[in-house]
């Protein structure tokens, strides 16, 4: 017997900001980054909580480290909310997942995504980074589930064109491992594939300004979220983690630059190999993994994303003197045993010498 559900509650479209007046008379406390907080934008969350006490936490930082994730933690013990309210990007939302994760309240999560890209605010992952180490930890738990997500996409509007080409990769690279994961089921594949065609079909228009494609590219993403949520994501992601927190590039550019090669390793599996052919022809591309490749890599090209990490200034050499490590966190991280096709250091290996 297998099992699918979708715990968290998504509110979307115009208004639905709205909802969190659902929260008057409760203690409020909104986790964000301080650009946000100075931009504006937070403004009009807190005019929508104008019947709680509210306070805010404003430290948040990209790939969240873990001495932030600690500060986060006393603040939810000192002001004790009845709720958390994430606002911003992946990272605001993995951090407000752990706060409430590690608290000993455990208040629930009500999360406003900012960006089209990670599916956070539906989905059991959090990564923090130690950032004396150098590695980023996903944490996979039930207890990371959102209770409630507001898709908003007036707050997209601001993106510069670089955010939007990182996360909407991102989007691309999730549903793109959710369709062909062990864990993955009918439920999932449907979510999967309306996710990747949505965003395959909207992320150019996307990337060249605000508009109705941006608010599509929000749903892609949360649709992505819920399918890998249920299916599990892959190696992908597991060599994103690992040389993101090594080499502090941004997780969607790394997804950009490493999903071609993983979908061509991955097509060494006959199943996974055809249902790549399925979602190239889904998107209108000839029903072929080649042309699904093929098709990513022109993407990447036109978002004016990297295609080697040494665009990305990591160097071959400081590549080789670190592939042992680096093979060892690929095969610790929580997302690779998903992968269609088992993963070994020596492939890892051989990967990374295609990335150069």
């Amino acid at each position: 017997m297998e099992r699918f559900s979708i715990p968290t509650t998504v509110c979307f479209g115009p208004g639905a900001l709205e909802v969190l007046g659902e929260l008057a008379g409760q203690r409020v406390l909104v986790v964000t980054d301080a650009f946000l907080a100075r931009s504006g934008l937070l403004d009009k969350v807190l005019a929508q909580l104008a019947g709680c006490t509210a306070e805010t936490f404003t430290d948040v930082v990209p790939d969240p480290p873990l001495e932030v994730v600690a500060r986060g933690v006393r603040k939810v013990e000192d002001f004790q909310p009845d709720a958390l309210v994430a606002f911003g990007g992946g990272s605001a939302l993995d951090c407000a997942k752990a706060m409430a994760h590690f608290s000993t309240l455990h208040p629930p999560l009500w999360a406003i995504p900012t960006t089209a890209g990670t599916g956070s605010e539906v989905t059991a992952f959090a990564v923090l980074t130690d950032t004396q180490n150098g590695v980023k930890y996903p944490l996979v738990e039930d207890s990371l589930l959102p209770q409630l997500a507001v898709l908003d996409p007036s707050f997209l509007d601001g993106v510069p064109p670089a955010v939007t080409a990182d996360t909407g990769m991102d989007v691309l690279t999730h549903a793109a491992e959710a369709w062909v994961a062990t864990g993955a089921t009918p439920y999932s594949d449907a979510l999967a594939e309306k996710a990747f065609t949505l965003a395959w079909e909207n992320l150019p228009a996307a990337f060249a300004g605000p508009g109705e494609a941006r608010a599509n590219m929000l749903l892609a993403a949360n649709l992505a979220g819920l399918a890998f949520n249920a299916a599990g994501l892959g190696l992908c992601h597991g060599l994103a983690h690992t040389l993101g927190g090594r080499y502090h590039i941004p997780h969607g550019r790394l997804n950009a630059l490493l999903l071609p090669h993983v979908i061509r390793f991955n097509a060494g599996v006959e199943a996974a190999g055809r249902k790549y052919g399925r979602l190239a022809g889904a998107c209108g591309l000839s029903p072929t993994w080649r042309a699904l490749v093929f098709g990513l890599e022109r993407l990447r090209s036109r978002l004016k994303l990297p295609a080697r990490l040494t665009a990305c200034g990591v160097e071959g050499k400081a590549l080789r003197a670190d592939e042992a490590a680096i093979a060892a966190g690929v095969l610790a991280d929580r997302c690779t045993p998903a992968n269609p096709r088992p993963v070994t250091a020596e492939d890892v290996a051989l990967l990374l010498k295609e990335l150069v």
